[in-house]
């Protein structure tokens, strides 16, 4: 059955995407209030296994000719009535005329706080009050990224082989589950199985792969020196990004 919208309730910070926005539009506004800038988890995309709580900043800087008061209540709200409470921001003064205000968020997979339907593009709002009494609220000051955990494992990689010899390396894709706190196979992503010579530090791509409805993948590649072979994933706009752990091959 799916559930009500979710409320997440805010109280430490880190992990996320962000948005670094140097001059922002804003809306019912009172006098010269200006926000400046908003950055979400210091401009990383959030991205949620299905472990306990992640805790992620948000941070706002704001503009008066008086000088910032507070900013707050801060909201994050995403896809699917996806809504994230902030804790009450504390400031940082940076100028007789500008501060720095943040708060922090917290989400728990494992207390369904999210859904997987609500991973994507979130946005902030806020409300900015001056110490002459301007003020200023935007519901919608910049987006960042919210996104599941993927993980990449690599397997049937040999540990030795003849030069010219072929191998068949095989690769398993799978992804958070925030619906029921599991890891199940993402299918349709393109993989990349990637090779770096001994010796050498550039890892070169061998070959791209789709994922099967069960998340795995299949190249078949010539061994022509010894080295590392590893799978990656660059990500989505739903899904974090992932490498596999390098494995060696011993050719001769």
């Amino acid at each position: 059955m799916r559930r009500r919208p979710a409320v997440i309730l805010v109280v430490a910070g880190l992990a996320t995407a962000a948005a670094a926005l140097p001059s922002i539009a804003t809306s019912a506004s009172q006098g010269d209030t200006r926000i400046t800038s908003v950055v979400v988890n210091d401009g990383r995309t959030v991205v949620l296994g299905v472990g306990g709580p992640v805790t992620f900043p948000v941070a706002i800087t704001a503009t008066d000719d008086s000088g910032i008061r507070s900013v707050g209540p801060i909201g994050v709200w995403g896809p699917k009535y996806g809504i994230l409470k902030v804790s009450p921001a504390t400031c940082e003064k940076l100028s007789a005329t500008t501060s720095t205000c943040t708060g922090v968020a917290t989400v728990d997979t494992s207390r369904h706080q999210v859904w997987n339907d609500e991973a994507g593009s979130w946005y902030v709002d806020a409300q900015v009050t001056a110490n002459d009494g301007d003020h200023l609220r935007n519901a919608d000051l910049g987006g960042f990224s919210l996104k599941r955990e993927s993980r990449l494992r690599g397997y049937n990689v040999p540990t030795h082989g003849k030069a010219g010899a072929r191998a068949e390396i095989q690769g398993w894709l799978s992804r958070a589950w925030w619906d029921n706190g599991e890891y199940h196979g993402s299918p349709d992503d393109q993989v990349r199985l990637m090779f770096r010579p001994d010796g050498g530090d550039t890892w070169t791509a061998v070959s791209t792969r789709v994922t099967n409805s069960l998340g795995q993948v299949t190249a078949t590649v010539e061994l022509t020196r010894s080295g590392w072979y590893q799978w990656t994933f660059a990500g989505s706009k739903w899904t974090g990004p992932a490498r596999s752990e390098p494995r060696h091959v011993d050719v001769g």
